[in-house]
C-alpha cells in the first residue's frame, strides 16, 4: 500500500537525563530530524533565496537588495548583501613569501633590480613595489559573493500557531522537493518550526549536559581526542571531545599589510571594494584626513580589556609607514616590531629589510593559529 503521507510525532521534551530522554533523543535524531533537515528544509532553503536572482556570478548593482515575495500565503522578505568572500588566504601567503625569496635569490646572483637596493650589505625591497605585489596575489584570489538571508517571513496565524506535536507530510510534496508547488511553502514553513522546537526542547538540553559530564572544556584543552560515555536504558551515547587547531594565515596578511577602508555610510547601497595594485594608494589618501579620528576610537569594545586601544585588524604594520605615524607613542605601543623593518627614506621612496619581513610573516604564521573544541555526538542502542 502506497502512503499518501508521513507522520512524525515530537519527541518527549528533556526534562532530565534518564531513559526517557535517551528515548526521545534517539527518536529525535534518527527518526524525526534527519526525515526532514536534508531534504526538506535545507533545499527549501536553497530555493527560497535563490528566488532573488543573485549569486557570486550574479551580483546586484547595489548592496543591500530586497527582495519580496508570497508563497502559500506566506510573505518572504530576502535581503542579499554583497560581500567579499573568505578568500584561500594560505595561497596569497605563500605566494608572498615566494615572492621575497626570489628577490633575496636574485640578488645573491647578481641580478639588480631598481626596487631593490642593499642598505648595510643587505637586500631591501621599496613598499610601493612589495605592496602592489602583495596586494596583487592577495587580490587574484579574492572575489566579491552575495549572502542570501530572510529579513523577514510573515505567515498567517492559522499557519504560525498550528500545533506542533504532530508533522503531516505529503509524500506527493516530499517526492523532488520544489518550493513553488502548491502547499510546499506551507509545509517548508512548519517544518521548520517542528524542527528548531525539537532541537530545543529534546536535543540540545541533553547534548549540553553531555557535555557537562565530559568535565572538558576549551579553558583546558586536552592535547588529544577524549571520549565519554553513558549508557542511559538501552542506549550508549558516546561523546567525543576533539581538540583542533588552524593556522590563520589571513590574520597574517592583515598584520602587516591591511589597508584601513571607511565605513560604509547608513544608507549607502555601494559594493564593497576589494583593494589592489591599481586602487590601494587611492584608498589609502582616501582614509588619511579620518586617520588621525580613528586612531582614538579604535579600542576594545568588550571584555576586560573595554576601552584599551586595539589596532589589531584595523591597520597593517607596513601601512603605517605610508602615512609616517611610526613614532606615535599609540602605534610603537601596538606594533613593537617596527623598528624590525629597518625603514629606509631615499628621496620620496621606502625600503624594508626583505629578511626582516620575511622572518616576520613566518613567526606570525606560528603565532596566528587559532584553537578550536570540537564536539562529536553519537547514540546507539545496546542489543
Amino acid at each position: 500500500m502506497d502512503l499518501d503521507a508521513i507522520v512524525l510525532a515530537k519527541p518527549e521534551a528533556y526534562e532530565t537525563l534518564d531513559k526517557s530522554a535517551a528515548e526521545g533523543y534517539f527518536k529525535a535524531e534518527q527518526r524525526v530530524l534527519s526525515a526532514i533537515k536534508a531534504g526538506l528544509i535545507d533545499i527549501g532553503e536553497e530555493q527560497l533565496k535563490a528566488k532573488t536572482g543573485f549569486t557570486s556570478e550574479n551580483l546586484p548593482d547595489e548592496s543591500p537588495k530586497r527582495t519580496e515575495f508570497s508563497l502559500d500565503g506566506i510573505d518572504f522578505g530576502l535581503i542579499t548583501n554583497v560581500k567579499v568572500i573568505n578568500p584561500p588566504y594560505q595561497t596569497a601567503f605563500d605566494k608572498i613569501t615566494g615572492f621575497l625569496e626570489v628577490l633575496v635569490n636574485d640578488r645573491k646572483q647578481g641580478i639588480r633590480k631598481d626596487n631593490v637596493k642593499t642598505y648595510d650589505k643587505k637586500p631591501f625591497v621599496e613598499m610601493n613595489y612589495l605592496m602592489r605585489n602583495a596586494l596583487w596575489y592577495l587580490s587574484i584570489v579574492t572575489e566579491l559573493g552575495v549572502e542570501n538571508k530572510f529579513e523577514r517571513i510573515a505567515a498567517p496565524a492559522e499557519i504560525d500557531k498550528a500545533d506542533l506535536e504532530r508533522l503531516v507530510i505529503p509524500v506527493e510534496l516530499m517526492q523532488d522537493f520544489d518550493i513553488e508547488k502548491p502547499g510546499a511553502a506551507k509545509l517548508w514553513y512548519q517544518a521548520r518550526r517542528f524542527y528548531d522546537d525539537v532541537i530545543a526542547t529534546a536535543v540540545a538540553p541533553l547534548k549540553d549536559e553531555m557535555v557537562k559530564r565530559t568535565g572538558v572544556t576549551i579553558e583546558e584543552m586536552p592535547d588529544e581526542t577524549q571520549k565519554y560515555w553513558e549508557q542511559l536504558g538501552e542506549y550508549l551515547f558516546v561523546v567525543q571531545s576533539i581538540p583542533s587547531t588552524r593556522r590563520e594565515p589571513g590574520k597574517v596578511i592583515n598584520r602587516l599589510y591591511m589597508i584601513p577602508q571607511k565605513t560604509k555610510p547608513k544608507g549607502s547601497t555601494t559594493l564593497p571594494v576589494v583593494p589592489g595594485p591599481e586602487n590601494y594608494l587611492q584608498l589609502l589618501e582616501d582614509y588619511r584626513a579620518i586617520l588621525p579620528t580613528s586612531l582614538k576610537k579604535w579600542k576594545y569594545t568588550k571584555g576586560e580589556k573595554k576601552g584599551e586601544y586595539n589596532y589589531e585588524g584595523k591597520i597593517g604594520e607596513l601601512v603605517i609607514f605610508y602615512y609616517g605615524i611610526e613614532n606615535d607613542p599609540r602605534i610603537q605601543d601596538q606594533f613593537p616590531f617596527l623598528p624590525e623593518f629597518q625603514l629606509k627614506r631615499d628621496g620620496d621612496k621606502m625600503f624594508v629589510s626583505i629578511q626582516a619581513l620575511y622572518d616576520r610573516m613566518k613567526a606570525l604564521e606560528k603565532d596566528y593559529v587559532a584553537s578550536r573544541l570540537l564536539r562529536v555526538h553519537s547514540v546507539v542502542p545496546i542489543v
